[in-house]
């Protein structure tokens, strides 16, 4: 079975590891690095990326690093800057001999540029190698878009929208898909909570503890399994110290918003512990009132708050690098409701605990030249609790990953290999249960490739020339229901086996321009709720019904990126077309009554779908300091036939112009969103279009050897009274009415 393939990898990869009989070759040279700006002045606080093996640091106060345990190869260094443009650098680490030095030069730039993607399946992570759209946010960018969720931070970015169900149950959009096809990531791990599960449910990833955000829009099933449907959100955090700093380094951000009246802080420090060891520590949390709608009135029931705490702790010596962290999100909420209904002054209170392990050994090898394990467990509870403070029903979710990955270097090919493990193991209790226990299990195997097609190997010049990349994945997946309540009937286990693929092409059209095309196959296992529902949910407001005969959904994405990155303009303009056969949703085909109530019953079912769109986003130097920018987006998913797919995103455009002299700035913004009559019916209304204006200023200095950035923001300038296609509760709430936000974050 395919099972015994998986091993058979796995213990393919082991037999590389070092062992008694097997000397580890010596320590290849360390990486010896100065970042410098145009001008020959040392940047201090720049943040250092390798992406090919997952290592991160910062430059100290004379702009100087160091990385030690690289294993031999080469790499593409990344370096991060509030208000500079990302600069790279491409290093050969050879077997033996000195040091290996490089300088890298930073030039002043106002313009958002796109510097790595380590989510992407990239061999480099360069952002203008990768064959999918993409997203980043960091550094300004990252500051003008905090929002008091993730979705909310993510919303404006083009081909992305907010599934909204007041402001503490918000999951992002991509092109149209949320919920499971949605891969929310920590750090690279799988974000253990039910956000995907149901509307009512929230994401436990706080925004502001993120040093980036990253995200790969369409199917990315190659590396991330299933769950990555419709796209992927990376929260990137460094939690586990992959490098031993000479000083205290770390961050504190703050943030107040009038529309969610509260506040919300996030501190984290690294600190050395030894020569090759360094702790991390971090503290976050959120307290806000109802929400604010456009218009006037509040979203009663609405108020939040939550409280984070992380611990990590990292080790890196010649040829071995790793560490754990544990985390602790603890929650509260509550769900809006229509006026005059049963559930209102329902809240949710919960936690979710995770420990995360990291291990890295170099084999001194140049096939397979570093093996990496990661491990995770988390464990995830929340209550939903009804007015009177009864308890109406229980969620508990624990998971567990494993993973074993490999970079690969075979002549010319450069990638990767790795065999997965994800189980999880679910229960929900009480009258208002929708589904039954059960237990999940996935195991998957995947290799990627990339193949530089010009003249040159890629170690001569590794930039040049159009790249070719490709990939093969093989997933088994088992869900098992237990017995319990009559009204789930027997246990039952059902299986699924499928095989993913993806092939794209990227090439250089001129300097700083590059285009770039991928198509994918992927897939996404039905969940508990589609497969063994038989209950009143009340977030949709019907009877719902599994259906235990559902097969996967299977994609055939096709996507083209053209991305320019000049001095003077930057941008990305992305189409795709996505495929999906066997889309399950559930089916409305009656009403039926329940303890006298009349409501609609769905029973899942499965139809071929597809979702087409185009987004652009783009930015362009006016003269020294003026900035034009501009974005538009637009996605239609309907089902073979003609029906629409239900709570699809309205198309938007954009523009915006900023004065930016490097150190302040200040400007605005007007988004308009298009009218969407294409809907479903039931929850899923019409939405008129509207018109929003935001207004945005910042600034920050370096002193002292910190730096401060101070943002703040005017949304919705005219208090706009309007409803987001996406919203779960457009049909009885508006969203969000104007918002002015302060965000203050000090680096040291």
């Amino acid at each position: 079975m395919s099972r015994s393939k998986i091993l058979a990898l796995c213990a393919t990869l082991l037999l590389i590891l070092p062992t008694p009989g097997h000397a580890v070759e010596p320590a290849a040279p360390a990486l010896v690095g100065t970042v410098k700006d145009a001008a020959g002045a040392p940047l201090a606080l720049a943040q250092v990326i390798v992406a090919e093996v997952g290592r991160t640091t910062t430059t100290n106060a004379e702009g100087r690093f160091v990385l030690r345990g690289l294993p031999v190869g080469t790499y593409h260094i990344t370096t991060l800057l509030l208000g500079y443009r990302p600069g790279h650098a491409v290093v050969r680490i050879p077997v033996a001999g000195p040091d290996v030095s490089v300088t890298i030069v930073m030039t002043a730039s106002v313009l958002r540029l796109q510097a790595v993607s380590v989510t992407a399946a990239s061999s480099s992570g360069e952002a203008s190698g990768v064959t999918q759209a993409t997203s980043e946010l960091s550094g300004k960018s990252l500051q003008r878009a905090l929002g008091a969720s993730l979705a909310q931070t993510l919303a404006a970015e083009p081909g992305m929208a907010m599934r909204y169900n007041g402001p503490a149950a918000t999951m992002p959009v991509i092109r149209g898909l949320s919920g499971d096809r949605i891969l929310v990531l920590q750090d690279g791990a799988r974000s253990g909570d039910l956000a995907s599960s149901a509307p009512d449910h929230a994401t436990t990833a706080d925004p502001l503890a993120a040093q980036r955000i990253e995200v790969v829009r369409g199917p990315a099933s190659l590396v991330h399994g299933n769950n990555a449907l419709g796209g992927v959100v990376n929260v990137i955090s460094n939690d586990i110290p992959t490098d031993v700093p000479s000083r205290l380094t770390g961050s504190v951000t703050t943030q107040v918003e009038s529309v969610n009246p509260g506040a919300a802080f996030n501190a984290g420090a690294v600190q050395a512990v030894s020569g090759s060891t360094a702790l991390s520590v971090r503290v976050g949390g959120r307290r806000t009132d109802p929400v604010r709608i456009g218009g006037g009135g509040v979203l009663d029931g609405t108020d939040s708050r939550n409280l984070n705490v992380t611990t990590g702790l990292g080790f890196v010596k010649d040829n071995v690098q790793g560490g754990v962290a544990l985390k602790g999100f603890d929650f509260n909420y509550g769900i809006p409701s229509e006026p005059g209904s049963d559930e209102a002054g329902i809240r949710v209170d919960g936690r979710r605990y995770q420990g995360t392990a990291k291990l890295s050994t170099n084999t001194g090898r140049h096939a397979i030249s570093q093996l990496r394990f990661e491990g995770s467990a988390q464990d995830y509870a929340h209550q939903e609790i009804e007015p009177d403070g009864a308890v109406g029903t229980s969620f508990a979710l624990r998971t567990q990953t494993a993973s074993l990955t490999a970079p690969t270097h075979f002549g010319r090919l450069t990638g990767m290999l790795g065999a997965q493990v994800l189980t999880r193991q679910y229960s929900a209790e009480g009258e208002e249960a929708l589904t039954p226990a059960a237990n999940s299990a996935t195991a998957g195997a995947f290799i990627f490739q990339e193949l530089p097609l010009g003249a040159h190997s890629r170690e001569d010049h590794p930039d040049e020339g159009p790249k070719l990349q490709f990939g093969a994945r093989f997933d088994a997946y088992r869900i098992s229901s237990k017995a319990g309540d009559e009204k789930f009937g027997a246990a039952r286990t059902i299986s699924f086996q499928n095989i993913s693929g993806s092939l794209g092409l990227s090439a250089p059209l001129a300097e700083h321009v590059t285009l770039s095309g991928s198509v994918a196959r992927a897939f996404r296992a039905p969940t508990v709720e589609e497969l063994f529902s038989n209950a009143v949910h009340a977030a949709t407001a019907s009877y719902e019904l599994g259906n235990p005969e559902l097969d996967v959904e299977r994609s055939l994405g096709f996507d083209a990126v053209l991305r320019v990155g000049g001095a003077n303009v930057s941008g990305q303009v992305s189409g795709y077309v996505n495929r999906v056969q066997g889309f399950i949703a559930p089916d409305v085909t009656r009403d039926t009554t329940v303890e006298g109530e009349t409501m609609p019953l769905a029973r899942y079912g499965q139809h071929d779908a597809t979702l087409r769109g185009i987004e652009a986003q783009g930015e362009a130097k006016l003269g020294a300091r003026f900035v034009l920018g501009v974005m538009g987006d637009v996605t239609r998913g309907e089902f073979e036939g003609g029906a629409p797919l239900p709570f699809m995103p309205t198309g938007r455009v954009g523009a915006s112009l900023r004065w930016d002299s490097g150190k302040f700035s200040a400007g605005g913004e007007v988004r308009h969103a298009f009218a969407q009559r294409d809907v479903t019916g039931g929850a899923d209304v019409e939405t008129d279009a509207y018109t929003l204006v935001n207004l945005s200023a910042g600034w920050h200095v370096t002193m002292g050897g910190r730096i401060h950035e101070f943002t703040l923001r005017a949304d919705n300038l005219g208090d706009v009274h309007y409803y987001d296609a996406t919203s779960r509760i457009k049909s009885f709430a508006a969203n969000p009415g104007r918002n002015v936000s302060l965000v203050y974050r000090v680096m040291f």
